[in-house]
């Protein structure tokens, strides 16, 4: 640490050193007086922002019976929803001003330790912002399957370069997770590989992007969530691997990108019996922590939690406690999406620790080394202290540049899955039938972006005899299925859409249906993976994402305007 950042620690309280260890939960696109609040009375180090949802939505419900250990009592500045709505849309130039607004906030209370603020930003439907002009890509198994490393640091650039234009600093990216499980319900797509090799190449080359944007990447779900069948958002998994797998294939990419100067890492909610014999939650685990992460591999930079109220951790302990635990054993961050009292518990807990003399002093000081130094990396203690021009948001926003490298992406990322019987591309003259089925970023978005029907109007524009509907798989799919019975039988082929996302159930049976209508099917789709794929399909193309860009790039290949280049570099129907 340099010593400015030494000047700033020395300077700081108590309780100015202990927000540091904390990252909050700001929703929506308004400053609430209750996220001004927090920022006055808790010093946080920065916030996860969501910028779509108008408060965080717990992952468990009020049945669970840990819900009593989150469930809290409204406080004064609080705000409440009744309805089930995303939060007002306000543009990317005025998200700009609030984040603006509170980073000055933090500049004139306390310490004037500048904010950061940081998001999802992985590909494919997990976008926390997605303004107009922000460029939307395929998840990281698709570039990966492009066969060129460039293509992720160009992608990872771009990401980085967008968000930072609006003020977002830090990103939890990359997925370090080896999918070796082919039917994990939480990772899947988001690794770039069931191979550790290709997850380190790959990897490592949007971290190179995301350091050109200036922006903090965090390699998550340390040790590696890829051999998991469970979702660990609501329930503590355990990933049974022995020692040699879990350094031969889930540690490996760590190593490389640690080598390769990785600032942050994310720690699972996951026990992982292998390299911790006591079976703690890696997230409390001085094995994990201390022995591995910081000891084996040498890390020396940020270590933070994942979201702190998923299901199983607080299942098994008090926020506070938990809270105490993971920063005794070396956890730098701790990441409260939780817009509630929680937030007073936690910090008032763990300046109570301190005191105590249970968390010492130095303790405390090295994690907040770690987050300072973070910062000083994404440019937060540069003269703007890391706020931006509103007035320039636009026009980064909306570079050519950036869409042409969306462009590509999707083109690069489209993989034809298989193809048996010959039926790619489709002869000009044939009568296709398009249904598309409605994915949640389409119907979140629903613009130029994301929105059900660019696949058949791609094929429209090609100059094909098409005819196409979209459908949900829910109560309503009955109420179209006559129509597309109807018109399916007049056609030669049919095209038909379905998308995967992760915390949702997925029935097969809906897309084996229209096998069952006797004609030539090709099914486009985000997912290799039989979650989604029947077997029974003969022809299957993946896009690795359901946003425009996408599907348009899926319908060139279809008509033969696009020869797909991209490889998967392992069996998705094989276990690793």
């Amino acid at each position: 640490m340099n010593s400015t950042l030494e000047k700033y620690l020395s300077e700081m309280s108590l309780e100015q050193k202990v927000g540091q260890l904390l990252c909050f939960g700001f929703s929506g696109t308004y400053p609430h007086p209750d996220i001004v609040e927090a920022i006055e009375k808790y010093h946080p180090a920065g916030f996860r922002v969501t910028p779509g949802g108008r408060k965080f939505k717990r992952y468990f419900g009020p049945d669970n019976p840990a819900s009593s250990r989150v469930v809290r009592p409204q406080e004064p500045l609080e705000r409440e929803y009744g309805g089930d709505i995303s939060a007002p849309d306000f543009g990317a130039r005025r998200y700009a001003e609030v984040l603006n607004l509170l980073r000055r906030r933090s500049l004139e209370t306390g310490a004037q330790i500048p904010l950061y603020f940081a998001l999802d930003f992985e590909g494919n439907q997990s976008f926390d912002f997605y303004a107009p002009g922000v460029a939307l890509f395929p998840h990281a198994m698709g570039l990966a399957a492009s066969g060129d490393p460039d293509l992720c640091r160009r992608v990872a650039r771009r990401i980085g370069a967008q968000l930072r234009a609006i003020g977002i600093n830090w990103l939890h990216s990359p997925v370090l997770d080896v999918n070796t499980a082919p039917m994990n319900p939480e990772i899947g797509t988001r690794s770039y590989s069931a191979l550790p090799e290709d997850v380190s190449r790959y990897a490592t080359a949007s971290l190179a992007g995301f350091d050109d944007a200036g922006v903090i990447a965090t390699a998550k779900h340390f040790p590696g969530r890829g051999h998991s069948v469970e979702d660990v958002h609501f329930d503590v998994a355990t990933i049974d691997e022995s020692p040699e797998r879990m350094h031969a294939l889930h540690l490996a990419p760590y190593k490389d990108l640690i080598a390769a100067g990785l600032p942050a890492i994310m720690l699972a909610h996951t026990i992982f019996p292998g390299i911790d014999p006591e079976a703690e939650i890696a997230t409390l685990s001085r094995a994990v922590i201390h022995d591995v992460l910081r000891g084996e591999l040498g890390f020396d930079g940020v270590i933070m939690t994942d979201s702190f109220t998923m299901g199983g951790l607080v299942a098994k302990y008090e926020v506070s406690e938990a809270a105490i635990r993971c920063v005794e054993h070396g956890v730098d961050l701790i990441l409260l999406k939780d817009e509630n009292a929680l937030r007073g518990e936690m910090f008032h807990g763990l300046v109570a620790a301190v005191q105590s003399g249970r968390i010492s002093e130095e303790r405390l000081e090295q994690a907040v080394s770690r987050v300072l130094t973070a910062k000083e990396r994404a440019g937060l203690f540069g003269p703007d202290r890391g706020l931006v021009d509103p007035d320039a948001v636009e026009a980064r926003l909306n570079d050519p540049d950036g869409a042409a490298v969306e462009a590509e992406a999707a083109e690069r990322s489209v993989v034809v899955l298989r193809d048996r019987r010959g039926l790619l591309p489709l002869a000009q003259g044939s009568k296709i039938f398009v249904a598309e089925e409605i994915a949640p970023i389409q119907r979140r978005l629903n613009n130029e972006k994301a929105y059900p029907g660019a696949l058949y109007h791609e094929l429209l524009e090609a100059g094909f005899d098409v005819w196409g509907t979209d459908f949900q798989t829910d109560g309503s799919f009955e109420d179209v299925w006559p129509m597309i019975r109807e018109r399916a039988a007049q056609s030669d082929v049919i095209i038909h859409t379905g998308f995967f996302e992760r915390g949702g159930d997925v029935d097969k049976s809906y897309h084996a249906r229209f096998l069952e209508l006797g004609k030539p099917t090709v099914f486009v789709t985000n997912c290799p993976y039989e979650t989604v794929v029947d077997p029974a399909m003969d022809t299957v193309i993946v896009t690795f994402s359901p946003v425009a860009a996408s599907l348009r790039a899926a319908a060139r290949v279809i008509t033969g305007r696009l020869k797909p280049t991209a490889r998967l570099g392992f069996d998705p129907s094989k276990v690793y």
